[in-house]
């Protein structure tokens, strides 16, 4: 049984919450450190209660409403978040008070705030979702350990819906922690439409919360079919090849019209996502996304809010007009994504 998309909200560093991409062109920075844009929250939730939130769970709230908005759903029969680190914010805030305070009269808010699973929680809370509620967290295959477990549930008849979502926030600790391991470039000269030019180590530090209302029945409205999901862990660049023209081979598509690559502007990293792109023979179909949203362990969400605008559009946005191939119709893209060349995905979206 297939999985389709019916709804998203995506809040990232481009204006994507409004759902205007296609026609608002995405923004280019000169920095190595992407911070979201985000909409007026008390839009979204009623102001007492956002003043207990902190941001990251203010951005899976307001892109959960988003996708069920867009769906035109009232409530979830499940929620399933993917983030790699969680609430670092609120992490962070405990930690320190747990110093400043010797370990005495600590508030437990922060404590409850930094737990991975309380942007699920909330969410649930506000939609008054009692059904099935899980969060992954699998590093860099987090948002899609739980598009995995949204597309069992579907196809095992349990649910008709679910809400899955992607999502990691940058804090100034984390991007500190970053820049000394040498995973962010310098800021000087750096231009993030240059990306893929640069020479040297390291990418640019990113953030985004990305939903989808997923449904195991289709109708007009729906942005694009999930044909098939994978990951691979620990192995060559020949073995994700091969499980790649497999996933393709046994879905009856011999070549994908587009596809979405893990290029992030770091020099080993893209070595990587170079020997998988040419061993498919897909240099042409090529098209990058990192310097929009900025490199992060969930950001296969972004990559797959814009390839379902991308199908349900059958057209490219207008930053990737002059790719090769723009003007064909665009009927299923291929997603490939990795991190340090440790855990690979693949997701392989079609038209409905």
């Amino acid at each position: 049984m297939d999985v389709f998309i019916k709804g998203m909200g995506n809040i990232s560093p481009q204006r994507t919450f409004d759902g205007n991409t296609i026609e608002n062109a995405f923004t280019s920075f000169e920095a190595n450190r992407l911070k979201c844009i985000e909409p007026d929250y008390s839009h979204f939730v009623d102001a007492k209660q956002i003043r207990r939130m902190s941001r990251v769970i203010k951005m899976g709230v307001a892109s959960s409403m988003l996708a069920m908005k867009d769906a035109g759903l009232q409530k979830p029969e499940a929620v399933i978040v993917g983030t790699a680190l969680g609430c670092l914010e609120d992490t962070s805030t405990f930690l320190s008070k747990m110093v400043e305070y010797k370990e005495d009269m600590l508030s437990p808010t922060a404590f409850i705030h930094s737990t991975h699973n309380t942007i699920a929680s909330q969410i649930a809370l506000l939609f008054e979702c009692r059904g099935y509620n899980s969060t992954y967290v699998h590093r860099n295959i987090s948002f899609e350990s739980a598009l995995i477990d949204a597309i069992m549930l579907l196809q095992e008849g349990s649910i008709t819906n679910a809400l899955v979502g992607g999502i990691d926030e940058l804090t100034n600790t984390s991007f500190k922690i970053l820049e000394r391991l040498g995973h962010v470039k310098q800021s000087e000269g750096l231009n993030t439409a240059n990306l893929y030019q640069s020479t040297s180590k390291g990418s640019i530090a990113g953030e985004g919360s990305a939903f989808f209302s997923l449904v195991n029945k289709p109708d007009n409205t729906c942005y694009a079919k999930i044909k098939a999901i994978k990951t691979i862990s620990f192995t060559s660049s020949d073995q994700v090849c091969e499980k790649a023209l497999a996933m393709l081979k046994e879905n009856g598509i011999k070549e994908p019209n587009v596809l979405i690559s893990a290029y992030n502007g770091d020099l080993e990293d893209d070595n990587t996502t170079s020997t998988v792109v040419n061993s498919l023979g897909m240099q042409s179909k090529v098209l990058k996304y990192k310097h929009l949203c900025g490199e992060y362990a969930t950001s296969a969400a972004f990559a797959m809010w814009l390839a379902a605008v991308i199908i349900k559009n059958k057209r490219l946005p207008q930053e990737f007009i002059t790719a090769p191939n723009s003007e064909q119709k665009i009927e299923n893209i291929l997603i490939y994504n990795h991190y340090k060349k440790i855990h690979h995905s693949l997701i392989l979206l079609s038209s409905c």
